[in-house]
Order: structure tokens, then C-alpha cells, then sequence
């Protein structure tokens, strides 16, 4: 049928297709710069997490701005589980929301600015500075823990199924990189001890760690580019679409085995990791004798195995596919552990949490990478929230499953246990789990 015969109304139809859809909205294939300023982001998260969640804030906290209260460490506690709450039941809806809106990069530069500027306030707090050190912590915590996982929903849009392994991987190695090298440059500072004479060095680290995180996520959103699409401008219109996206995927997970399986394993073995990755400086203190920057060394030595193992099983997961990687990952834990618990030695320990290093860096990229495959085009954030929600809830679950049984046995050793038990139960469901390899895009 040609232009003459179509009558007014369909050639007004075909003329506004044609404007709806104009060829300079197809987004054009990912860059390699794109991919390393992406990367970069891990590089920063790894850092805020190492420097303030893991090594610095608990101590400084309970030493130097609690010195004369005690009552610390149930408030350092009730702070951690608060935020995992938050991040935990928002997150999902989050994902959703930039899904909608098509505004992934805007919400991400809003919770990455939340983090920066909270994290670099925490230099002005001394001792006797409790409630204003713990809000400042806590949204530190929140911002960053979103902008982790709004981050890793531009994964499925920069690699290909077959690649999203590797570039995972890598990713995350510059991530472990970059917590060796945070640490590494704040061991001067940290050298003289969490002391009230020495607290002036101690702020210092916070400055710089928001210095390393602005400039570790700047490439980011300089660089990577928006894809999913503006679908929905009115923010109130696009809450209340996502809160129906929501209602409709929970129960998805139920329905569909492979969400089901995985999701499920996935909170069993990352409760597991996370019992023993949170614990490890305080379990090598109680049990193994470390004193002095010694638990300093031994965040040095996971950091290096985290590297090494995120590079690894990337490439390894592109080979093997996602399941059998999960497995191999999560044998690793389970025989590691074994060393873990009946390791006596120093120098035996610094290598076996090498190795569980290794298996805690790989296991972030392979779950990372998985998530990007089950995710639907135009619902990549909602399912990083999801894995959000679940990572935050196992966050929560391990330190609080190892501090009730540590106080219920009176024993630091024990409880480490039922890390095995984590282990053991999650390889049941990824031996259920259908194969999910790259290139078949399931």
C-alpha cells in the first residue's frame, strides 16, 4: 500500500511512531571507558567499607567518643541493625522507583553526595560526640549501601551475558585493590592506637576516605550512561507504579524455582561470609592472640585473596557457568572454614583468611553477575534491590547469630560453627538450582 492510499488518520499515526521513537534513543553499545568507570566504583565502595565498617568506625566509636559510657557497644549494635533495616526494606522499592523514572544516575549522585558528605563529618566528632557520631554513621552507611546496589544495576547494560562474569570480576578486584591500598595509607595514622591523644590522626582517616570515595565514584557518573529509558516523569505517579512492580515480583520469587533457589541460597551463604568476614578481627583477637596493628595485617591479607579471587572466578564463571562457580565458591568456604576453626598459628591464620578472602571477594562478583542475568530489560535496579534486601538481611543475621551464641557458650570459637551449617544448607539449593550459564541468557 503506498502514501497515497492510506487515508489521513493512519499517515498521522505513522508520523508521531516515527517521532516517538527517533534512532538517536537507541543507546549505543557500551565503551571500554565506560566499563573502567564503572569499575571504579567498586574501588570506592570497598574502600568506605574496609576503612569505616570494618576497621575504624566501631572502635574509634567505643574507645574515643564513648570513653566513659558503658553502654557502647549495644549502641554501636542497635546502629548497625538499624541501618541494615532501613537499606534492607527500602531498597527494593529504590530500585524500582529508578527503574520507573529512568533516573538511575540522579538517585545514584543524591545517596553517593548523602555518603560523602556524612562520612567526612564524622572528622568532627570527639569524644562525648555519641548520638551526632551515630546519625552521622548511620546515613554514612545508608547512602553508601544504596549506591552500592544502584551501581551494580548498570552491570546487565555494560556486558553482554557471556562477559558479565568477567567484568564483575575485574570490577571487583579493583575493589579489593583499592581497600588494600585505603588501609595501606591509613596504617601511619592508625599506628599510635585508638587513643584519646591520638584521636586528631584517627579523624583524619575520615576525611579520607571521603576524599577516596568522591574520587574513586566520580568516573561513574561522569562516564556511564543512562539506558533504561525516561518512562515515567512524575515522581508520585512513579512510587505508586513501583510499589505495583514490587507487588508483583515478591511473589514471582516464590513462584519461579530459579529466583526462588537462588535468592535463597544466596542468603544462607552470604550469612555465613558475613558471620565470618564481620567477626574475623575480634575472632583472631579472642582466639588467636592478635594484638597491636596485627588485625590491621590480617584486613591486609583478606583484601589480597579478595583481589586475586574476584579475577579468578570472573573468568572462571564465563568458562563454567554461574552455578558451578557458586559451588566451587562455596566449597571454598565450607573447606576453609575448617581450616578457620582448628587454626592455631598466626602465620596459618593470616593464610587461611587469604583464602577465605579469596572466596568473600569472588562470592560478591559471581552473586553480582547472577543477579544481572536473572534481571528482566528495564527492572535491572529493582533486582539489585532485591539482592540488596537479601545482602543487608544476611549483613544483619550473621554478627547477630555469632554474638547471641558467642554469649550463650561464653565461647569465641564454637559459634563459628554454624557458619558450616550456613554453607552446608545453601549448596543443597544451588544443587537444585537450573543451570544458569552466560550465553544461553538464563
Amino acid at each position: 500500500m503506498t502514501a497515497k492510499q492510506l487515508d489521513p488518520d493512519s499517515l498521522l499515526s505513522m508520523h508521531l511512531s516515527e517521532k516517538a521513537v527517533p534512532p538517536s534513543t537507541v543507546p549505543a553499545p557500551p565503551s571500554k571507558t565506560e566499563k573502567v568507570a564503572w569499575s571504579f566504583f567498586d574501588f570506592a565502595n570497598t574502600a568506605f567499607n574496609t576503612l569505616i565498617v570494618d576497621l575504624v568506625f566501631g572502635t574509634y566509636f567505643l574507645r574515643i567518643v564513648c570513653a566513659h559510657r558503658t553502654d557502647a557497644t549495644w549502641l554501636f549494635g542497635w546502629a548497625l541493625f538499624f541501618c541494615q533495616t532501613i537499606v534492607g526494606v527500602l531498597s527494593p522499592l529504590l530500585g524500582a522507583l529508578a527503574d520507573v523514572t529512568g533516573k538511575k544516575k540522579r538517585i545514584l549522585s543524591v545517596t553517593y553526595v548523602i555518603c560523602i558528605v556524612a562520612t567526612a563529618s564524622l572528622a568532627a566528632m570527639g569524644e562525648g560526640d555519641v548520638w551526632a557520631s551515630l546519625v552521622a554513621f548511620m546515613a554514612a552507611s545508608i547512602g553508601y549501601s544504596f549506591t552500592e546496589n544502584l551501581t551494580a544495576s548498570f552491570l546487565p547494560e555494560l556486558a553482554p551475558p557471556a562477559e558479565i562474569g568477567r567484568l564483575s570480576g575485574l570490577a571487583r578486584a579493583l575493589g579489593n585493590v583499592g581497600g588494600f591500598f585505603s588501609v595501606a595509607a591509613c596504617y601511619p595514622l592508625l599506628t599510635p592506637g585508638f587513643t584519646l591523644a591520638n584521636s586528631g590522626a584517627i579523624r583524619l582517616i575520615f576525611l579520607l576516605t571521603a576524599a577516596i570515595y568522591c574520587a574513586g565514584g566520580l568516573p561513574t557518573l561522569l562516564f556511564v550512561r543512562e539506558r533504561g529509558g525516561t518512562m515515567q516523569q512524575d515522581w508520585k505517579s512513579a512510587l505508586a507504579t513501583s510499589a505495583v512492580h514490587l507487588s508483583r515480583t515478591f511473589p514471582k520469587l516464590c513462584r519461579e524455582a530459579r529466583l526462588r533457589l537462588f535468592f535463597g541460597a544466596f542468603l544462607l551463604y552470604t550469612t555465613g561470609a558475613a558471620m565470618v568476614m564481620a567477626m574475623a578481627a575480634l575472632y583472631g583477637q579472642m582466639q588467636i592472640g592478635l594484638s597491636g596493628q596485627e588485625p590491621v595485617l590480617l584486613l591486609l591479607s583478606i583484601q589480597t585473596g579478595g583481589c586475586l579471587g574476584a579475577i579468578l572466578f570472573g573468568f572462571i564463571e564465563d568458562f563454567l557457568g554461574s552455578k558451578r562457580t557458586l559451588q566451587l565458591i562455596v566449597w571454598i568456604w565450607f573447606f576453609g572454614m575448617a581450616g578457620f576453626y582448628f587454626v592455631q598459628d598466626k602465620l596459618a591464620f593470616y593464610a587461611i583468611s587469604a583464602i577465605l578472602g579469596m572466596g568473600g571477594g569472588s562470592l560478591h562478583a559471581v552473586s553480582r553477575a547472577v543477579v544481572g542475568i536473572l534481571s528482566p530489560k528495564n527492572e535491572h535496579a529493582e533486582y539489585f534491590g532485591l539482592w540488596g534486601l537479601f545482602g543487608r538481611l544476611a549483613a544483619g543475621l550473621g554478627p547477630l547469630a555469632f554474638g547471641l551464641l558467642s554469649q550463650r557458650l561464653h565461647s569465641f570459637h564454637t559459634p563459628m560453627l554454624a557458619a558450616f551449617v550456613c554453607f552446608a544448607l545453601s549448596l543443597g539449593l544451588l544443587s537444585s538450582l537450573p543451570h544458569l550459564r552466560p550465553e544461553t541468557g538464563a
